[in-house]
């Protein structure tokens, strides 16, 4: 019986519990650390955690640190900012950590979780499903078959709504420390993998072109006189978008009160861009809209060899075209039906094998580049912010 710890148990840490059952394994969750108990249940009890009878539930990280002395692994699933308090104070427990990103939000947070892993016996996995999704492996097998040559380039986009991030406490930048930390991360780890380096330098920009405003920050929609004339209002979801069955579905969003994105101290960007520098000379490009909805929305890349050029669309689709022959291959690839476009599963498999064996995951802090997300992303809001080009280093 695997006994599994949670840190923090909101969306992505109940899910990752829940799943720890997928391969058969034998597992509870024995301990529960949270702030808000109720919160925490309803997300446990959503994600068909298996629950220990006897489990203990913590509002304080020290009593749970100095009493839970006998668990296989911790999930840490808190708000970001503390992300890495919660790992370095975890670390005296010698259980195996899950981590979901990013692993920090500002750079000196990021030197101290170095500084207290690089050494360290205790595994850190790190929450980066895109690298392990079937379509990402895919691809990786055909660039290691030589069929495109070295790649030289990728660049990728990721067109997504902002619902979420601007409408929820994602939108609190002190929390979230901006979009390259909530999105880029992932799309930057699985570039850097299929491209067989890492970053060395970078440029970047971000904007806040369109969310904001002079609403109070607090306002939520449920609470706002402007129903009809919002173009982000339940009303207009359902009336104009057709995104519900009613106004009063609409109404009962998922994440709780849906916030005003048109609310002052709003500071997260709506748009950003940035090219990477790799150390083995390969350049990355990589873009983000928040804006799009519907048909607009997509995730993918390209990556550009001297052999050829294989487009991935993470829809299930590769396209890998010849430069030396007139030839273009179609795949399409089956994630199955776990989040993250499969990911998910394959990071469950890892944690599972760390809990059992000690087996370092395949996107460890340390030896899985786990830290090089964060790492670049914190350089690239850095070098957006300044207007310069940044060396990446800790």
């Amino acid at each position: 019986m695997l006994k599994i710890g949670i840190v923090g148990c909101g969306l992505q840490a109940a899910t990752i519990a829940g799943y720890t059952g997928v391969y058969g394994d034998d597992y509870e969750v024995t301990a529960v650390m949270d702030v808000n108990f109720e919160s925490a249940k309803a997300r446990i009890a959503e994600k068909q955690v298996k629950l220990n009878a006897g489990c203990r539930f913590y509002d304080d990280l020290n009593d749970f640190v100095a009493k839970e002395v006998e668990l296989d692994g911790i999930i840490i699933g808190t708000p970001c900012n503390l992300h890495t308090e919660v790992a370095c104070k975890v670390e005296q427990m010698k259980a195996p950590i899950y981590m979901e990103k990013p692993v920090a939000i500002h750079l000196d947070q990021l030197q101290k979780l170095y500084a207290a892993f690089k050494t360290s016996t205790v595994p850190v996995e790190v929450s980066l499903p895109m690298r392990l999704c079937p379509l990402t492996l895919e691809v990786k097998k055909i660039i290691d078959s030589g069929k495109i040559g070295n790649v030289e380039q990728i660049v990728g986009y990721e067109d997504t709504s902002g619902e979420v991030y601007f409408s929820t406490w994602f939108r609190d930048f002190e929390k979230t420390g901006g979009m390259f930390m909530q999105k880029a991360v992932h799309d930057l780890d699985y570039m850097f993998f299929l491209a067989g380096s890492n970053p060395k330098e970078v440029c970047a920009m971000r904007a806040q072109r369109v969310f904001g405003g002079d609403k109070p920050f607090d306002l939520s929609c449920d609470q706002c006189g402007e129903q009809e004339q919002c173009p982000e209002s339940p009303y207009n979801h359902f009336h104009k978008l057709g995104m519900y069955s009613s106004v009063a579905e609409a109404a009962e969003y998922r994440y709780g009160r849906r916030m005003c994105r048109f609310s002052q101290g709003i500071k997260i960007d709506d748009i950003n861009e940035c090219i990477f520098k790799l150390e083995n000379g390969a350049q990355i490009a990589h873009s983000q809209n928040f804006l799009v909805r519907n048909d607009a929305c997509r995730r993918g890349a390209r990556i550009y060899g001297y052999r050829g050029t294989i487009e991935m669309d993470f829809s299930g689709k590769i396209k890998v075209m010849s430069h030396l022959r007139y030839q273009t291959e179609e795949i399409t690839v089956q994630s199955g039906p776990l989040s993250h476009y499969g990911g998910d599963k394959e990071l469950v498999y890892d944690f599972l094998q760390t809990m059992k064996t000690g087996q370092r995951a395949r996107t460890d802090l340390i030896t899985g580049n786990g830290i090089y997300g964060t790492l670049s992303c914190l350089c690239a809001r850095e070098s957006a912010d300044k207007r310069e080009f940044i060396n990446i280093k800790l």
